[in-house]
């Protein structure tokens, strides 16, 4: 009797849960230095703990994350600037929590909780998410201000990296049973 009880608390989870792991994708990165140019690093190795409930989109839960090691742009040197501002030894990642998902005009509107730093706070990012044969792919564009996380902009001389950070992110998820 205890075994069939327990099966049937069970059961619908495994029937209509699924977990999604990463398959591939990039976080990009955009901004400035004020009379320079860009710097646009970008990391490809993603993890993800991501959950979603009855094939359903907006039902996507979980966290994405990736180490600051592997943010890269094409120039080293900026790089380590990047993980200094970043203070690398003592926060070596960058999560993003999504806590709800809600379809928005042909869009979907995923609250989340960004933590870079140290410091955790909510955000709000409109995003497009296909579900296709197995895949789930999340595209979205969003910006920050790292001041709002604690860090300060690299200055050197007259040059001084732009305080917000432009994120474009294409995250292709698998479904996995």
């Amino acid at each position: 009797m205890f075994r069939r009880i327990i099966l049937l608390l069970v059961l619908p989870f495994v029937l209509f849960g699924a977990n999604l792991s990463f398959k591939s994708g990039v976080i990009q990165a955009h901004t400035k230095v004020f009379g320079d140019s860009s710097i646009d690093p970008s990391a490809k190795n993603i993890k993800a703990d991501i959950s979603m409930q009855y094939s359903s989109i907006d039902s996507i839960k979980g966290t994405l994350s990736f180490n600051i090691i592997d943010f890269k742009s094409s120039n080293d040197g900026r790089d380590e600037h990047m993980q200094e501002m970043f203070d690398m030894k003592k926060y070596s990642s960058v999560s993003l929590t999504i806590d709800k998902v809600t379809p928005q005009n042909n869009q979907y509107l995923i609250k989340a909780t960004l933590n870079m730093h140290g410091v955790t706070k909510p955000i709000d990012i409109n995003s497009t998410i296909v579900q296709n044969n197995g895949t789930v792919t999340i595209n979205a564009n969003f910006s920050v201000k790292v001041s709002d996380y604690g860090m300060e902009p690299p200055s050197l001389v007259f040059f001084t990296v732009r305080d917000r950070v432009d994120i474009n992110a294409s995250i292709a998820l698998k479904q996995v049973q």
